[in-house]
Protein backbone atom coordinates (compact mmCIF):
# COMPACT_ATOMS: atom_id res chain seq x y z
CA UNK A 1 0.00 0.00 0.00
CA UNK A 2 1.40 3.52 -1.05
CA UNK A 3 2.44 5.81 1.92
CA UNK A 4 0.47 9.08 2.44
CA UNK A 5 3.75 10.99 0.92
CA UNK A 6 3.49 8.62 -2.14
CA UNK A 7 0.24 8.96 -2.40
CA UNK A 8 -0.16 12.66 -2.47
CA UNK A 9 3.48 12.86 -4.87
CA UNK A 10 1.94 10.72 -7.50
CA UNK A 11 -1.29 12.84 -7.16
CA UNK A 12 1.12 16.14 -7.46
CA UNK A 13 2.55 14.87 -10.54
CA UNK A 14 -1.09 14.40 -12.10
CA UNK A 15 -1.65 17.77 -11.40
CA UNK A 16 -1.24 21.34 -13.47
CA UNK A 17 -1.34 23.91 -10.53
CA UNK A 18 0.36 21.26 -8.24
CA UNK A 19 2.92 22.72 -5.20
CA UNK A 20 6.01 21.44 -5.92
CA UNK A 21 7.37 22.46 -2.45
CA UNK A 22 7.36 19.38 0.19
CA UNK A 23 6.72 21.53 3.17
CA UNK A 24 3.47 21.74 4.21
CA UNK A 25 1.64 24.96 2.37
CA UNK A 26 0.82 28.06 5.14
CA UNK A 27 -2.50 28.16 3.63
CA UNK A 28 -4.47 25.38 1.97
CA UNK A 29 -7.58 27.48 0.14
CA UNK A 30 -10.50 25.32 -1.35
CA UNK A 31 -13.21 28.30 -2.27
CA UNK A 32 -16.70 28.74 -3.73
CA UNK A 33 -15.83 29.14 -7.61
CA UNK A 34 -18.19 32.36 -7.62
CA UNK A 35 -15.37 34.11 -4.80
CA UNK A 36 -12.58 31.98 -5.60
CA UNK A 37 -10.43 34.88 -8.43
CA UNK A 38 -11.42 37.39 -5.31
CA UNK A 39 -10.16 35.29 -2.64
CA UNK A 40 -6.79 34.47 -4.80
CA UNK A 41 -6.55 38.06 -5.73
CA UNK A 42 -6.74 38.71 -1.50
CA UNK A 43 -4.50 36.28 -0.83
CA UNK A 44 -1.62 36.97 -3.36
CA UNK A 45 -1.68 41.01 -1.68
CA UNK A 46 -0.66 39.32 1.60
CA UNK A 47 2.13 36.96 0.16
CA UNK A 48 3.28 40.50 -2.28
CA UNK A 49 3.37 42.49 1.17
CA UNK A 50 5.38 39.82 2.81
CA UNK A 51 7.44 39.32 0.48
CA UNK A 52 8.50 42.83 0.40
CA UNK A 53 9.38 42.58 3.95
CA UNK A 54 11.70 39.63 3.39
CA UNK A 55 9.27 37.37 4.45
CA UNK A 56 7.33 34.10 2.21
CA UNK A 57 3.78 32.85 2.34
CA UNK A 58 3.32 29.62 0.64
CA UNK A 59 -0.20 29.31 -0.69
CA UNK A 60 -2.11 26.53 -2.21
CA UNK A 61 -5.87 27.13 -4.22
CA UNK A 62 -6.55 24.78 -6.15
CA UNK A 63 -8.03 27.10 -9.33
CA UNK A 64 -10.59 24.12 -11.08
CA UNK A 65 -13.88 23.87 -9.60
CA UNK A 66 -13.26 19.73 -10.69
CA UNK A 67 -9.62 19.02 -10.95
CA UNK A 68 -6.99 16.79 -9.53
CA UNK A 69 -5.17 17.98 -6.38
CA UNK A 70 -2.88 16.37 -4.35
CA UNK A 71 -4.29 17.83 -1.06
CA UNK A 72 -7.31 15.66 -1.53
CA UNK A 73 -5.67 12.59 0.64
CA UNK A 74 -4.57 15.30 3.59
CA UNK A 75 -7.51 13.87 5.92
CA UNK A 76 -5.35 10.32 6.26
CA UNK A 77 -2.28 12.57 7.41
CA UNK A 78 -1.32 11.27 11.39
CA UNK A 79 1.38 14.38 11.90
CA UNK A 80 -0.34 17.41 13.13
CA UNK A 81 3.04 19.59 11.96
CA UNK A 82 2.63 18.03 7.85
CA UNK A 83 -0.62 19.65 7.87
CA UNK A 84 -0.75 23.36 6.08
CA UNK A 85 -0.93 26.06 8.79
CA UNK A 86 -4.41 26.73 7.92
CA UNK A 87 -7.18 25.18 6.29
CA UNK A 88 -9.92 26.86 4.57
CA UNK A 89 -12.36 24.65 2.97
CA UNK A 90 -16.08 24.66 2.10
CA UNK A 91 -18.92 22.09 3.19
CA UNK A 92 -19.02 19.10 4.83
CA UNK A 93 -16.38 17.40 3.48
CA UNK A 94 -12.97 15.69 4.30
CA UNK A 95 -11.97 17.70 7.34
CA UNK A 96 -14.95 16.81 9.18
CA UNK A 97 -14.51 13.08 9.13
CA UNK A 98 -14.79 11.47 12.43
CA UNK A 99 -10.75 10.35 12.36
CA UNK A 100 -9.79 13.93 11.56
CA UNK A 101 -11.67 15.80 14.25
CA UNK A 102 -10.87 12.86 16.84
CA UNK A 103 -6.65 12.95 15.62
CA UNK A 104 -6.51 17.11 15.31
CA UNK A 105 -9.64 19.13 16.35
CA UNK A 106 -10.34 17.60 19.58
CA UNK A 107 -6.86 17.70 21.05
CA UNK A 108 -7.10 21.49 19.95
CA UNK A 109 -4.37 21.74 17.42
CA UNK A 110 -6.72 24.45 15.87
CA UNK A 111 -8.41 27.56 17.22
CA UNK A 112 -11.18 29.30 16.04
CA UNK A 113 -10.47 32.83 15.05
CA UNK A 114 -13.88 34.76 15.19
CA UNK A 115 -13.93 38.46 14.26
CA UNK A 116 -14.64 41.40 16.52
CA UNK A 117 -17.89 42.29 15.49
CA UNK A 118 -20.06 39.12 14.68
CA UNK A 119 -22.73 38.97 12.46
CA UNK A 120 -26.77 38.45 13.82
CA UNK A 121 -27.46 36.26 11.32
CA UNK A 122 -24.51 34.19 12.18
CA UNK A 123 -24.72 34.70 15.90
CA UNK A 124 -28.86 33.94 15.38
CA UNK A 125 -27.91 30.33 13.97
CA UNK A 126 -25.59 29.06 15.90
CA UNK A 127 -22.83 29.21 13.64
CA UNK A 128 -19.73 30.35 15.83
CA UNK A 129 -17.99 26.86 17.06
CA UNK A 130 -18.93 26.89 21.09
CA UNK A 131 -15.62 24.48 21.62
CA UNK A 132 -13.95 27.50 19.63
CA UNK A 133 -11.61 25.33 16.89
CA UNK A 134 -13.74 25.91 13.25
CA UNK A 135 -14.37 29.40 11.92
CA UNK A 136 -17.21 29.78 9.90
CA UNK A 137 -16.33 32.73 7.99
CA UNK A 138 -19.21 32.51 5.71
CA UNK A 139 -21.57 30.32 4.26
CA UNK A 140 -23.60 29.21 0.84
CA UNK A 141 -27.00 29.74 1.67
CA UNK A 142 -29.37 27.75 -0.35
CA UNK A 143 -32.87 29.35 -1.07
CA UNK A 144 -36.02 28.98 -3.33
CA UNK A 145 -36.33 30.56 -6.75
CA UNK A 146 -39.78 29.96 -7.75
CA UNK A 147 -41.61 30.59 -11.13
CA UNK A 148 -45.02 31.14 -9.94
CA UNK A 149 -46.38 30.94 -13.77
CA UNK A 150 -45.05 27.02 -13.74
CA UNK A 151 -46.82 27.00 -10.83
CA UNK A 152 -49.76 27.05 -12.33
CA UNK A 153 -51.91 28.33 -9.58
CA UNK A 154 -50.27 26.25 -6.66
CA UNK A 155 -48.90 28.07 -4.24
CA UNK A 156 -44.77 29.04 -3.35
CA UNK A 157 -43.73 27.20 -0.57
CA UNK A 158 -42.13 29.04 2.12
CA UNK A 159 -40.19 26.66 4.14
CA UNK A 160 -38.54 23.32 3.98
CA UNK A 161 -41.63 21.22 5.30
CA UNK A 162 -43.33 22.39 2.21
CA UNK A 163 -41.57 21.00 -0.18
CA UNK A 164 -42.29 17.58 1.24
CA UNK A 165 -45.86 18.28 -0.33
CA UNK A 166 -47.52 15.92 -2.56
CA UNK A 167 -48.32 18.95 -4.80
CA UNK A 168 -44.79 19.72 -6.00
CA UNK A 169 -44.34 16.42 -7.69
CA UNK A 170 -41.92 17.18 -10.40
CA UNK A 171 -41.91 20.62 -10.23
CA UNK A 172 -37.98 20.81 -7.92
CA UNK A 173 -35.19 21.16 -9.50
CA UNK A 174 -32.05 19.97 -6.73
CA UNK A 175 -28.70 21.95 -6.92
CA UNK A 176 -26.19 18.78 -7.84
CA UNK A 177 -24.33 18.03 -10.47
CA UNK A 178 -22.39 14.56 -11.16
CA UNK A 179 -21.46 13.06 -7.49
CA UNK A 180 -22.08 16.41 -5.53
CA UNK A 181 -25.26 17.54 -4.11
CA UNK A 182 -25.88 20.52 -1.63
CA UNK A 183 -25.43 18.85 1.38
CA UNK A 184 -26.82 21.43 3.76
CA UNK A 185 -30.36 20.66 2.41
CA UNK A 186 -29.92 16.65 2.62
CA UNK A 187 -28.69 17.05 6.05
CA UNK A 188 -31.10 19.51 7.39
CA UNK A 189 -34.11 17.79 5.77
CA UNK A 190 -33.06 14.31 7.34
CA UNK A 191 -32.23 15.89 10.45
CA UNK A 192 -35.71 17.56 10.93
CA UNK A 193 -37.50 15.34 9.07
CA UNK A 194 -35.90 11.51 8.61
CA UNK A 195 -35.74 9.72 6.19
CA UNK A 196 -39.59 9.94 5.25
CA UNK A 197 -39.03 13.17 4.66
CA UNK A 198 -36.17 12.86 2.95
CA UNK A 199 -38.35 10.31 0.55
CA UNK A 200 -41.22 12.49 -0.23
CA UNK A 201 -38.75 15.43 -0.86
CA UNK A 202 -37.45 13.21 -3.46
CA UNK A 203 -40.29 12.18 -4.98
CA UNK A 204 -41.14 16.31 -5.50
CA UNK A 205 -37.73 16.24 -6.99
CA UNK A 206 -37.65 16.45 -11.23
CA UNK A 207 -33.76 16.31 -11.50
CA UNK A 208 -30.80 17.76 -10.56
CA UNK A 209 -28.87 20.53 -12.41
CA UNK A 210 -26.02 22.85 -11.91
CA UNK A 211 -26.33 26.33 -10.04
CA UNK A 212 -25.26 28.06 -12.99
CA UNK A 213 -27.65 25.96 -15.33
CA UNK A 214 -30.83 26.56 -13.31
CA UNK A 215 -30.20 30.63 -13.00
CA UNK A 216 -29.43 30.43 -16.91
CA UNK A 217 -32.99 28.23 -17.30
CA UNK A 218 -34.96 29.99 -14.46
CA UNK A 219 -38.31 31.57 -15.75
CA UNK A 220 -38.07 29.94 -19.29
CA UNK A 221 -40.33 27.40 -20.94
CA UNK A 222 -37.83 25.31 -21.89
CA UNK A 223 -37.56 21.46 -20.87
CA UNK A 224 -34.95 22.42 -18.10
CA UNK A 225 -36.75 24.94 -15.97
CA UNK A 226 -38.01 24.17 -12.88
CA UNK A 227 -40.76 25.52 -11.28
CA UNK A 228 -39.17 25.52 -7.86
CA UNK A 229 -34.99 25.58 -7.77
CA UNK A 230 -33.27 24.74 -5.13
CA UNK A 231 -30.32 26.87 -5.46
CA UNK A 232 -27.82 29.03 -3.64
CA UNK A 233 -28.46 32.75 -3.15
CA UNK A 234 -25.82 33.71 -5.29
CA UNK A 235 -26.72 32.22 -8.34
CA UNK A 236 -30.71 33.45 -7.76
CA UNK A 237 -29.26 37.35 -7.36
CA UNK A 238 -27.09 36.63 -10.74
CA UNK A 239 -29.86 36.78 -12.87
CA UNK A 240 -32.32 39.26 -14.22
CA UNK A 241 -35.77 38.29 -12.62
CA UNK A 242 -38.90 38.73 -15.04
CA UNK A 243 -42.22 39.18 -12.98
CA UNK A 244 -43.33 35.54 -12.39
CA UNK A 245 -39.90 34.86 -10.73
CA UNK A 246 -39.42 35.15 -6.94
CA UNK A 247 -36.37 34.40 -4.80
CA UNK A 248 -37.90 33.23 -1.68
CA UNK A 249 -36.18 32.96 1.87
CA UNK A 250 -37.29 30.15 3.61
CA UNK A 251 -39.14 31.36 6.72
CA UNK A 252 -37.35 28.64 9.07
CA UNK A 253 -33.89 29.68 7.29
CA UNK A 254 -31.94 29.30 4.44
CA UNK A 255 -29.94 25.92 4.66
CA UNK A 256 -26.58 26.58 5.33
CA UNK A 257 -23.57 25.03 4.04
CA UNK A 258 -20.32 25.99 5.90
CA UNK A 259 -17.52 28.52 4.53
CA UNK A 260 -14.62 27.58 7.17
CA UNK A 261 -11.00 27.56 8.18
CA UNK A 262 -9.38 25.97 10.55
CA UNK A 263 -6.05 27.60 11.82
CA UNK A 264 -3.29 26.01 13.63
CA UNK A 265 -2.87 27.53 17.24
CA UNK A 266 0.72 27.40 16.82
CA UNK A 267 0.49 29.69 14.20
CA UNK A 268 -2.10 31.94 15.27
CA UNK A 269 0.24 34.87 16.05
CA UNK A 270 3.04 34.46 12.32
CA UNK A 271 -0.39 34.16 10.35
CA UNK A 272 -2.75 36.81 11.76
CA UNK A 273 -2.90 38.41 8.54
CA UNK A 274 -3.86 35.40 7.08
CA UNK A 275 -6.73 35.00 9.22
CA UNK A 276 -8.11 38.15 9.79
CA UNK A 277 -8.18 38.25 5.08
CA UNK A 278 -11.52 35.31 6.44
CA UNK A 279 -12.57 36.88 9.54
CA UNK A 280 -12.77 40.36 7.96
CA UNK A 281 -11.37 40.56 5.01
CA UNK A 282 -13.82 38.57 3.02
CA UNK A 283 -16.91 40.88 3.91
CA UNK A 284 -14.68 43.87 1.71
CA UNK A 285 -15.08 41.27 -1.34
CA UNK A 286 -18.37 42.64 -2.63
CA UNK A 287 -19.50 39.43 -4.19
CA UNK A 288 -19.32 37.68 -1.11
CA UNK A 289 -22.38 39.43 0.30
CA UNK A 290 -24.21 36.37 -1.11
CA UNK A 291 -22.47 34.25 1.10
CA UNK A 292 -23.29 35.60 4.39
CA UNK A 293 -19.84 36.68 5.67
CA UNK A 294 -19.47 36.40 9.83
CA UNK A 295 -18.19 39.49 9.99
CA UNK A 296 -20.99 41.94 11.18
CA UNK A 297 -19.14 45.89 10.85
CA UNK A 298 -19.99 46.06 6.73
CA UNK A 299 -24.13 46.17 5.98
CA UNK A 300 -25.84 43.48 5.05
CA UNK A 301 -27.24 43.32 1.20
CA UNK A 302 -29.55 40.48 2.41
CA UNK A 303 -33.18 40.80 2.81
CA UNK A 304 -34.31 41.99 6.05
CA UNK A 305 -36.06 38.82 7.10
CA UNK A 306 -33.40 36.34 6.04
CA UNK A 307 -32.76 33.39 8.85
CA UNK A 308 -30.14 31.15 8.24
CA UNK A 309 -30.64 27.13 9.03
CA UNK A 310 -27.35 25.39 10.94
CA UNK A 311 -27.68 21.79 11.31
CA UNK A 312 -26.20 22.59 15.01
CA UNK A 313 -22.80 22.19 16.71
CA UNK A 314 -24.89 18.92 18.65
CA UNK A 315 -25.48 17.32 15.93
CA UNK A 316 -22.36 18.40 14.20
CA UNK A 317 -20.03 16.89 17.41
CA UNK A 318 -22.62 13.67 17.56
CA UNK A 319 -22.54 12.39 13.69
CA UNK A 320 -19.66 11.78 11.77
CA UNK A 321 -20.69 14.55 9.06
CA UNK A 322 -18.56 13.22 6.07
CA UNK A 323 -19.88 9.79 6.22
CA UNK A 324 -23.53 10.95 6.99
CA UNK A 325 -23.65 13.20 4.11
CA UNK A 326 -21.90 10.65 1.70
CA UNK A 327 -24.64 7.95 2.69
CA UNK A 328 -27.76 10.80 2.18
CA UNK A 329 -26.56 11.20 -1.57
CA UNK A 330 -26.32 7.76 -1.70
CA UNK A 331 -30.27 7.22 -0.11
CA UNK A 332 -31.62 10.14 -2.40
CA UNK A 333 -30.62 8.97 -5.79
CA UNK A 334 -31.99 5.67 -4.56
CA UNK A 335 -35.12 7.58 -3.22
CA UNK A 336 -35.62 9.18 -6.18
CA UNK A 337 -34.96 6.27 -8.41
CA UNK A 338 -37.71 4.38 -6.49
CA UNK A 339 -40.31 7.31 -7.28
CA UNK A 340 -39.32 7.66 -10.70
CA UNK A 341 -40.34 3.87 -11.45
CA UNK A 342 -42.92 3.99 -9.49
CA UNK A 343 -44.65 6.81 -11.71
CA UNK A 344 -43.35 5.11 -15.06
Amino acid sequence: MKSLDDLMRSIRDMADDAPQDAAPADLLLYAPCPVKLAMKDGVDALATARQARGERLSVHIPMGCTSVDPYDPLHMETDPDRLPAVIASIGFGDFWRKTFVERFVDPGVFTACPPQVLSPLHRDAGLPDPEGHYTIYGVTPYIFLVDTRALGGLPAPGCWEDLLHPRYRGKILMCGDGDDMADAVLLSLYKDFGLDGMAAFAANVRGLAHSSAMAKDAGGSGPDAGAISIIPCFFAQSIRQPAHIRTVWPRDGAAASPLYFLAKTSERERLADVTAFFSTGFSAIPSAAWFVPMDGSRPSALPEDARLKWVGWDYVRDNDLNTLRDTLYREFRAMRAAAQAEGA
